[in-house]
């Protein structure tokens, strides 16, 4: 579990090193005016040098010497803790904390001393005033650098005005993502922060106080981000800091507690390592998009860093990076890496519905093709409900009326009841044999029939059969044979098996003409035993293959016999329901071929 935290934490360290000597780089490319040095016309803009320190006065002092008296020399300024002073008079008064705009003053000619062609600037503080943001340049040079950072300025402000305009508005329209209303707060803190330095001087005490507290606010929100976007959660009951309620207490004791800090405390540079530490966390569980908010996030830091480090380096802070500070631009590489991951998410999220999308549709396709399908063998199943009541209706319908017959003519002449008896019995017989296959048949298709299963062996049971038959085949004059090549034994209801086998070879001799054969074998193969039913008679059309084992299927062209119509349907159910399985070729005019296949024991 350690490892997984070594690799980001290597790659925060390696960003941050990078960053921080890349902007070092830069920061010491930039120009640089020392103490007594004679200034040269140039839209350059200087950072100052070599300070000199009164020891009498203890304090410090810059010397400016024009190359010529009639140039105009600009000094620029941001934030300094101590006014300046020129011949007794103040020209730059001591900025409030946490001002973030240039100011500049002209260097006036009557300034100069005209023996020395020189200036002398005094900080009216005892500290040394080496990295305060002081800058000497043109009048020309002056204008244009002002003129970048106020662009810079704007530019920034656009940017985190519309990222938390973005964020809000997907959280409108998607309030189940937490994170997106904490991004919308993040940016909208530093949109407030970016404009302290105007917002902390108006009237209306509401804004100053947003203004004044908004540095603080902005840290405290990005730490927040870094653990709702991830959806973190801090160990238990610190995981209530994270509520809603308890993140508005967090910063309203937060900005009871800047009352009491001193301005060395108040750059909180230090709170994002908090931010890197929930980040390498995100980073170690794996979660998605964490690398790219942990760049983002040392990036930031990193530059940050160059100038709370600045008394480290030989070089001041040079106006570029100042400009970057005040502007709030150290914010930017982390508020992007948010908004990129956000817009991932929604992308990713978008996609998803779109699969979810095309499967639905692809399910609705394929549901319709099964609602046709469904319909259609509905409607099939409804013609062949419809037939098969129809051939009940007319095979119930001959023997009752040839039993009503018989009834009459015995009630006309009593006599004869000797002669009409045969008769009423044998529709009888048809019509109780008809009604059990149906009953039977019906129970088998519910699955209502209990099997009582038990070793059968398949060579004695057709054995029993085949004399059960050979009275109905000699009586049809057809000659019916049986070759058993091999015995096998299977598990089954010796019962329902024989009344399959008989249905069978029943329906053979039935549909096969007298003088023909039927022919019974019984083979085994592979654990499966194989039994044949060959006959020579009409045989089965292509177009009635298919439908031989519905319920009270007979074949077309055919001549009546006195089957139910309901012994290939019940068959068919008896041996499926012992695992086994029917096929059935047949040639027209020559004969079919029942072939019945079941499991059997080794």
């Amino acid at each position: 579990m350690k490892n997984e935290y070594v690799r980001p934490l290597v790659v925060f360290l390696t960003v941050l090193a990078i960053t921080f000597f890349t902007f070092i780089t830069i920061n010491n490319s930039f120009s640089t005016y020392e103490s007594g040095q004679i200034f040269e016309p140039t839209d350059k803009i200087y950072s100052l040098v070599g300070y000199r320190k009164n020891s009498t006065t203890e304090k410090y002092y810059f010397d400016i010497v024009a190359e010529d008296m009639n140039q105009q020399l600009v000094l620029l300024y941001g934030f300094i803790p101590d006014g300046i002073t020129v011949n007794g008079n103040v020209i730059v008064q001591p900025a409030g904390f946490n001002s973030s705009q240039f100011s500049s003053v002209l260097v006036d000619r009557e300034w100069f001393n005209i023996q020395t062609n020189s200036v002398t600037l005094e900080f009216n503080g005892k500290n040394n005033p080496y990295n305060q943001p002081v800058y000497l340049s043109s009048v020309e040079g002056a204008s244009k650098w002002l003129s970048a950072y106020y662009m810079i300025f704007a530019f920034n402000i656009g940017i985190v005005f519309i990222m938390s305009l973005y964020g809000l508005s997907l959280y409108l329209n998607k309030p189940g993502e937490d994170y997106l209303f904490w991004f919308s707060l993040y940016t909208g803190a530093l949109t407030i922060w970016s404009l302290s330095s105007f917002l902390m001087n108006t009237k209306w005490h509401f804004i100053s106080y947003l203004a004044s507290h908004a540095y603080g606010w902005s840290i405290l929100l990005d730490i927040i981000i870094c653990f709702k976007i991830f959806k973190t959660k801090l160990p238990g009951k610190f995981g209530k800091l994270l509520s809603r309620g308890g993140i508005i207490t967090i910063l309203l004791v937060w900005s009871l507690l800047e009352r009491f800090m001193t301005s060395n405390f108040r750059d909180y540079y230090y709170l994002y390592f908090i931010s890197v530490g929930a980040l390498i966390y995100a980073c170690a569980k794996h979660k998605k998009g964490a690398w790219m908010l942990l760049v983002g996030q040392t990036i930031s830091l990193g530059m940050r860093l160059v100038v709370a480090f600045s008394p480290l380096n030989t070089m001041p802070v040079s106006y570029l990076l100042r400009v970057m500070r005040y502007a709030k631009l150290f914010n930017t590489p982390f508020a992007i890496c948010c908004l990129l991951l956000i817009n991932r998410l929604f992308a990713e999220k978008f996609s998803e519905s779109e699969a979810l999308a095309a499967q639905l549709e692809q399910s609705n396709q394929i549901l319709e093709i099964k609602v046709s399908e469904r319909t259609k063998e509905l409607k099939d199943k409804q013609k062949q409900r419809n037939t098969f009541m129809m051939n009940i209706f007319h095979d119930l319908r001959t023997p009752l009326f040839v039993l009503n017959g018989c009834v009459e003519r015995v009630s006309s002449v009593p006599e004869r009841i000797r002669q009409e008896l045969p008769v009423i019995k044998d529709r009888l017989d048809f019509v109780q044999h008809l009604a059990e296959d149906l009953f039977l048949m019906a129970k088998l298709e519910d699955r209502q029939v209990i099997l009582e299963t038990e070793r059968v062996p398949i060579g004695e049971l057709l054995d029993r059969v085949i004399k059960a038959c050979f009275l109905v085949s000699e009586k049809k004059d057809v000659l019916l044979e049986y070759n058993k090549y091999n015995d096998s034994i299977t598990w089954g209801d010796e019962y329902r098996l024989e009344q399959a086998f008989q249905n069978l070879i029943i329906n053979a001799i039935y549909y096969t003409k007298p003088k023909g054969k039927v022919y019974v074998d019984l083979k085994s193969s592979d654990n499966m035993a194989y039994i044949t039913i060959v006959d020579t008679g009409v045989g089965i059309s292509p177009e009635d293959l298919d439908k031989i084992f519905d319920r009270y299927y007979r074949v077309s062209g055919t001549e009546k016999h006195q089957s139910s119509g309901l012994g290939l349907s019940i068959a068919h159910e008896i041996i499926k329901q012992h695992q086994g399985s029917i096929t059935v070729k047949s040639e027209l005019g020559k004969g079919t071929v029942f072939t019945v296949k079941l499991p059997v024991i080794p």
